[in-house]
């Protein structure tokens, strides 16, 4: 039996018997999370029923503002407003402050990443509430919460019930930080679990308990180091030694996967990108490594944007992808979550070619991370991810998201 599977299925069983209702009260915040039929993101609630989506590297929490109300002033010359700037989108211009009422007020900037838009406004603060999963405060109300207010033009192509962008980076204006006060007893850390169909997923701020039926699914969780990059702020990198195969390393050049002079390169994670993308170099000796694996598999024509397509069957199996990192802990990438059924007898491998240029190593994509809990410790600058939860016959549904 594979190891991975073998250490999912035994931690799950040991904590099966564990009944839910012993777990101690915790305000751990929650909300379900729901993958969008239109665009490819994903979305959870705020304030019982505003939708935003989730975007692991957006350093700000965005709201549509249209209705024409004042919004009250953070000054231009706050310590507030001088950490946007340090955090603004790169893609972006500076940003420059507005007069409201003769005050300077401060201004911020988002990058909306479908659009590739910059769009800047004014960065305010309001009341913010999210559900509990404590049964005693079901609903927690945050008040103060900075957000940058934007009008509906920058979101047009957002679907129907979205309101905003809810930035989860590692940085302090961040939703999560912002939302995991220490003297509720939240710690400083998210996680999410992103679903792989129509099914719900879940979100949780604050720290556990996970509570996947009758289990504490931190316990299913193997962690490795998250690693900053001073030039790209509002990214999770981590340090990733190497790509297999089928068991078999690639071989690639010994810093392929490290920053280059100016801040390029390195290895993220993106809930924008539906699937990994790796730079050309990469990519190349990948895909030939796949390719030698399923040399025994039909191939069929590709299909945009996925270039090496299978003809599927019933029996169907392609290897298993590993990603290795510096401390020897291993991601098991399973078939599930490499390949894309594109009908019934075509799946596509999941992984593009970013180009020569492309800004970042590796940037692993949204299906490589469907049906996973992954765990993002930023006070401990750790980063856990548990086996696929198909593995243990549970999904990203099965996780309790109310009291």
């Amino acid at each position: 039996m594979d190891k991975c599977l073998l250490l999912c299925l035994l931690l799950f069983s040991s904590y099966s018997h564990v009944s839910a209702h012993y777990y101690p009260s915790k305000n751990t915040l929650v909300s379900s999370v729901t993958k969008n039929a239109i665009l490819p993101i994903f979305t959870f609630t705020l304030n019982t029923n505003e939708e935003y989506f989730i975007h692991i590297a957006g350093p700000f929490l965005v709201r549509s503002c249209n209705d024409g109300l004042p919004r009250p002033i953070i000054p231009c010359g706050s310590a507030t407003c001088a950490l946007t700037r340090r955090l603004s989108p790169h893609q972006c211009p500076p940003t420059q402050n507005t007069i409201i009422n003769g005050r300077c007020a401060c201004q911020a900037t988002a990058f909306e990443p479908f659009q590739r838009l910059c769009n800047s406004n004014q960065y305010t603060y309001g009341d913010f509430s999210m559900s509990s999963l404590n049964p005693r405060s079901p609903s927690l109300t945050f008040n103060n919460v900075k957000y940058l207010c934007i009008p509906k033009p920058f979101l047009i192509d957002f679907p129907p019930g979205v309101l905003g962008l809810a930035g989860l980076a590692p940085t302090a204006l961040a939703t999560w930080n912002q939302l995991t006060p220490p003297r509720l007893g939240l710690e400083k850390k998210f996680a999410l679990c992103l679903p792989s169909d129509t099914n719900k997923g879940a979100i949780f701020f604050g720290g556990g308990p996970y509570k996947l039926g009758n289990t504490d699914a931190r316990s299913m969780l193997t962690y490795t180091q998250l690693i900053k990059n001073p030039r790209r702020l509002n990214n999770y990198f981590l340090r990733l030694k190497g790509i297999f195969v089928n068991g078999e390393k690639i071989l690639l050049a010994q810093n392929a996967f490290g920053f280059d002079g100016k801040g390029d390169g390195g290895v993220t994670l993106s809930t924008v990108t539906p699937f990994t993308t790796l730079r050309s170099d990469i990519y190349k000796v990948f895909t030939e490594a796949f390719s030698k694996a399923t040399s025994d598999i039909p191939r069929v024509n590709s299909t945009t944007p996925l270039e090496f397509c299978f003809k599927s069957t019933e029996h169907f199996q392609v290897p298993q992808i590993d990603m290795k990192f510096a401390d020897g802990k291993i991601w098991k990438v399973i078939a599930a979550n490499s390949m894309k059924k594109i009908s019934d007898d075509v799946a596509c491998l999941a992984f593009l070619n970013g180009g020569d240029a492309a800004a970042q190593a590796v940037v692993i994509g949204m299906h490589q991370m469907e049906n996973t809990l992954l765990e993002f410790d930023v006070g401990r600058s750790a980063f856990g991810f548990s086996c696929s939860l198909g593995l243990v016959n549970a999904s990203c549904g099965d996780f309790q998201t109310k009291p």
